[in-house]
């Protein structure tokens, strides 16, 4: 997360401008007023809302122009009604003069030329001024929104960012897809980031708070299939019916609140998140209908979100007894949805992530529909076992990277750090039975600071991670028939002087000589690559070989054996790495401060680079910081999995084999998670159970498919 006391130490090195000095033309014409397209829609100018604080199309059309509402910034180049955000909480730069940054107008249209409708592909055209001087540091942030109820809560998604080409005035455009919900929003951000590392934003990323940022939004109406059947009453006046079943009964909320993402707007009756749930039920749901999918509100809601038996688009959220398998809308066409057969008949099918949230109240997190989680575990408490019994110590404070062992006897462990300071740390051991039971509870490693990442080796042992100046991997035996079990030892994968370590992968080509990758949380953390000179226990403690990973020009990389040219290359290219795997002669790593996926091709020596979460599909949002990753079955599926650091509504995310990123489960927006962060993900050796938890409420959770399927 970036602070905004950071500022003064980010002062930026520019001279005093002076605005008759500097008067450049910034001529915005309404050229889309009146115009109709061919088949008749017309486009939409925005005009000033005065309860959303930001421009407004009131009617559908093909497109919606902010014109000059937004140009300018702040008080710098006087914009109108400034700062034109939504709750204005995401404010304006105050550094600099007319030929600086700013945002000066927003051009939202439908890329096929008919209404702007739901699940249709948008085009965004944003004119941006660029520093003439430093145009190279520039970079423009495209978001969206769904806005839906009287009571407007919403989260901002990431679509792309652009550097900009040139200095002062620029047309810049990117495409999205829009969601569902007849009121939506467009944020256009433009930041001065020096170097491309310094990043002043909100927690979710979406508000650039840097001296010379300028950050615009409006709202626009989007046909949905309510309307779609009567275009020429089409307006913001129409509500979408509830959808699926709901936990609590309609509220009518006439007044106006205002968070920093909640505002609202005119009365309607809708459900809000401030009612009372009935005790009979605990999940809410969250998610959005399907265009050709209309659900009523149950009179006598169940526990999990209920669908009309008349529907067939939706898939139940457990598996029925029909041998006949129903499909389902998909972002994957040539991959079918969840058939609707006993787990017993049912081949494998992959499980969609993020298409529909509903909310489980109990927990206080939004989780795919088709999933179930529950609490197994939390800190301070002891641990109830399948036999009546408990653990003969609390569960342990500030879990954090875990994995699973699995056991002789069809068992398996949970290993989970600890990332207590000052010796409190260690590893801990959940022991399950074969049918996926809590069996034991037990310490394996103590003494150590701040456990952090780490990984399992190729023979089924733990390695630690101390994220601690001077800190060591620890090795730790979890089966208590093996020698080593009690006695955890240091490795060499952090050399002699040690360091900040987080998460370890392993190259297991050569069985015989197994290569480790040890990522380090530091500015100049190094990423370090440890050659074994044999296999089993001992190949972690004795001989061995390491080199550093440096990144050249062309997206080229090598190996050196020179420790400050790995050090600068994180520097410059990989700040703060976390999360790290290894699969199929390919590396994948986080950088948590430029929020980077980087993917290094081990054969050719070349690389590639994302954004984490850049191409959303679906409900919900990963705009915080990237943690730890671990892979399901890349062989078939490639599907990566995420936790992350922060941010009002911290979840597990997916990213499958196109670059595509969903969200698994989050904490509730704003709700008792908020600036948490998810930790200890893992998969049962069968994939059948996944388990997370958030690190500062210190909750640990697993989650099933209600179909009883494996997980992707």
């Amino acid at each position: 997360m970036y602070l905004l006391g950071l500022a003064s130490a980010l002062a930026l090195n520019r001279a005093p401008v002076v605005a008759d000095a500097v008067a450049h033309e910034r001529a915005l014409t309404a050229d889309t007023a009146g115009v109709r397209a061919s088949n008749g829609i017309s486009s939409s100018i925005a005009a000033y809302d005065k309860v959303l604080g930001i421009p407004k199309c009131i009617s559908g059309g093909t497109s919606c122009d902010t014109g000059d509402l937004v140009s300018g910034r702040g008080n710098i180049h006087p914009e109108a009604n400034y700062p034109n955000t939504l709750g204005t909480t995401c404010i304006d730069g105050t550094s600099g003069g007319p030929s600086d940054e700013s945002v000066d107008r927003i051009i939202v249209s439908s890329e096929s030329g008919d209404y702007l409708m739901e699940e249709g592909r948008a085009r965004i055209t944003a004119t941006v001024n660029c520093w003439a001087d430093g145009y190279t540091n520039d970079y423009v942030y495209f978001y969206h929104a769904s806005i839906q109820a009287t009571l407007i809560t919403f989260d901002w998604n990431f679509i792309e960012r652009i550097q900009c080409t040139g200095g002062g005035q620029q047309t810049l455009t990117t495409s999205y897809t829009l969601p569902k919900g007849s009121e939506q929003a467009v944020r256009v951000s433009i930041r001065h980031m020096e170097n491309d590392i310094i990043e002043l934003t909100s927690d979710d990323g979406s508000c650039g708070l840097g001296q010379f940022d300028d950050n615009d939004d409006v709202v626009f109406t989007v046909m949905t299939d309510a309307s779609s059947t009567d275009t020429s009453n089409f307006s913001t006046s129409e509500t979408l019916e509830p959808i699926a079943s709901i936990t609590k009964p309609p509220t009518a909320s006439p007044t106006i609140k205002t968070t920093s993402n909640m505002i609202s707007m005119t009365p309607s009756l809708q459900p809000t998140d401030e009612s009372t749930p009935s005790p009979s039920m605990t999940r809410e749901p969250t998610s959005s209908t399907s265009p050709s999918t209309r659900y009523k509100p149950s009179s006598s809601p169940s526990t999990k979100p209920t669908m009309s038996p008349t529907v067939t688009s939706k898939q139940s959220s457990k598996p029925s007894n029909s041998a006949s398998p129903t499909s389902t809308p998909s972002y994957s066409p040539s991959i079918p949805k969840n058939l609707t057969q006993t787990p017993s008949m049912s081949p494998f099918v992959l499980f969609t992530y993020g298409e529909s949230l509903y909310r489980d109240t109990s927990l206080g997190i939004q989780i795919s529909v088709g999933l179930t989680a529950r609490q197994i575990a939390q800190t301070g408490t002891k641990v109830s076992f399948a036999n009546g019994g408990q653990s003969s110590i609390s569960y342990h404070g500030m879990m954090d990277g875990a994995g699973i062992a699995p056991l002789p006897d069809g068992g398996y462990a949970y290993l989970s750090n600890s990332e207590k300071s000052s010796g409190r740390g260690g590893v801990y051991g959940l022991y399950f039975n074969k049918d996926g039971q809590i069996t034991d509870y037990k310490a394996l490693l103590t003494g150590t600071s701040r456990n952090c990442g780490g990984g399992m080796s190729p023979w089924n042992t733990w390695i630690s991670c101390e994220e601690v100046g001077d800190g060591q991997c620890w090795q730790v035996e979890p089966d208590p028939n093996k020698p080593n079990h009690n006695s955890p030892k240091a490795t060499l994968l952090g050399g002699p002087s040690g360091g900040a370590y987080e998460t370890v992968a392993v190259d297991y080509t050569n069985t015989s000589k197994p290569v480790f990758f040890i990522t380090e949380d530091k500015t100049y953390g190094e990423l370090r690559r440890f050659e074994a000179d044999g296999n089993g226990w001992d190949a972690l403690h004795v001989g061995g070989r390491t080199t550093y990973l440096q990144f050249l020009s062309g997206n080229r990389f090598r190996w050196t054996t020179s420790l400050s040219a790995g050090k600068n290359s994180a520097a410059s290219y990989y700040p703060n790495a976390e999360g790290i795997i290894h699969h199929n002669s390919t590396l994948y790593f986080v950088a948590k401060v430029t929020r980077t996926l980087f993917i290094l091709d081990l054969n050719d020596m070349t690389y590639t680079s994302e954004r984490t979460g850049s191409s959303w599909v679906g409900q919900g949002a990963f705009n915080s910081q990237p943690d730890q990753i671990i892979e399901s079955d890349l062989d078939k599926r490639k599907f990566i999995y995420f936790t992350e650091d922060g941010g009002k509504a911290p979840g597990v995310h997916v990213r499958d084999r196109k670059g595509n990123y969903y969200t698994m489960a989050r904490g509730v927006p704003g709700g008792r998670y908020s600036g948490d962060e998810t930790v200890g993900i893992a998969f049962s050796p069968d994939r059948r159970k996944f388990y997370f938890g958030f690190q500062d409420a210190g909750v640990l959770m697993e989650v099933t498919r209600d179909d009883d399927q494996q997980f992707n």
